[in-house]
């Protein structure tokens, strides 16, 4: 749900930056494993916020980690982040939306 409200966010004028955390994190890998009947729907979601928006995306680093997939290729676009600067950049803006 919060890829879709990141994705129409910018209709009405907003800047978006979307944090990947948790299981979420794979939505950023370049190969997204089939996760359930929906993931394919999220990652072209997602790609769409990526190249129609042109928004940030970061993928938190431990997230990544704990889930045994920090060796796999992000998709363009993808920044990975450690939970600190997660942290940093959601304490910094006005509205934060983590996913």
């Amino acid at each position: 749900m919060a890829v879709r409200v990141a994705l129409a966010l910018p209709l009405g004028g907003l800047t978006v930056r979307l944090v990947l955390v948790d299981s979420a994190s794979v939505l950023g890998l370049a190969e997204v494993p089939d996760l359930s009947p929906w993931s394919g729907g999220l990652a072209r979601e997602l790609e769409a916020l990526l190249e129609e928006e042109e928004a940030p995306v970061l993928v938190e680093m431990e997230s990544l980690e704990a889930l045994g997939l920090a060796d796999r290729t992000l998709r363009p676009g993808v920044e990975v982040a450690s939970r600190a600067e997660v942290a940093a950049v959601c304490s910094a803006a006005s509205k934060c939306l983590v996913l």
